[in-house]
């Protein structure tokens, strides 16, 4: 699904009982994070397909999954930037003295190449948060742009429709997709018990799942989950079925 764009006004966290509400939602539906998906849909398996209008008031904000995030990338970078002073502080330490050679001035070949191991790795930490803007776009880039959303499933193929466009998977094929402006990421779909599941796995960054559920209440449950590098953040959306017509995709302008 294509990104979106815009500026987001960061409201305070929400509270600690609507994370710990959201993390069991989104735990319970999609069960052992490890198992692997499944082609075949499970007995019993959920009406996804047709048309479901936002439930705006039970939804879980943007922002909020913005905020979070942001704020889990300046944890990560902190911790990144204090292993790289140690790492800095170690290689700068000269050596003790060579037994019988401590007359000797210029013992600096030794420092240099322990240095060089050291500050390497430390350096590769700190360049990863510059990749903490592309992963605030991708996550809000797959929530579903307007208020309509259209889901079509077969046994061989998932499509989803908003006002942003189509996006598509096929059960069984994994693709090559753009993920971000400078990366591109594998991309499967498949079923997880009772909930479809689209998984895309950057060659940089942290996983993004798209978790597709039926709640007991009859309602669709959409939950985005961010995970590693760091990085934790799920966003709950819910929806309820409609008789509307199916969503109208926004045509690209000359702009």
């Amino acid at each position: 699904m294509a990104s979106t764009t815009g500026h987001f006004t960061m409201p305070t966290p929400p509270s600690r009982a609507l994370r710990l509400c959201a993390a069991a939602l989104a735990a319970a539906l999609s069960g052992c994070s490890a198992a692997p998906l499944r082609l075949v849909a499970p007995t019993h398996a959920p009406h996804l397909s047709g048309n479901w209008r936002l439930d705006a008031a039970h939804s879980e904000p943007i922002d909020a999954a913005v905020t979070l995030l942001q704020a889990q990338l300046h944890t990560r970078m902190l911790k990144a930037l204090r292993a790289m002073k140690r790492a800095q502080g170690r290689a700068q330490t000269p050596p003790p003295p060579h037994p019988g050679r401590a007359h000797e001035q210029d013992g600096s070949s030794a420092p240099l190449r322990s240095g060089e191991r050291t500050v390497r790795e430390p350096g590769v930490e700190v360049s990863a948060p510059m990749f903490g803007a592309a992963w605030v776009r991708e996550l809000i880039g797959h929530v579903p742009v307007g208020s309509i959303l259209g889901l079509a499933l077969s046994p061989g193929e998932f499509s989803l429709t908003s006002a942003a466009g189509v996006q598509q998977c096929s059960l069984g094929i994994p693709t090559v997709i753009a993920f971000g402006p400078h990366d591109t990421a594998n991309q499967s779909c498949g079923w997880r018990g009772h909930a479809f599941i689209i998984e895309l796995q950057p060659l940089l960054g942290p996983k993004l799942s798209e978790q597709f559920a039926i709640a007991p209440g009859g309602e669709l449950v959409m939950t985005l989950h961010l995970s590693g590098q760091g990085v934790d953040v799920s966003l709950v959306r819910r929806y309820r079925r409609t008789t509307h017509g199916p969503p109208q995709t926004l045509l690209p302008t000359s702009d």
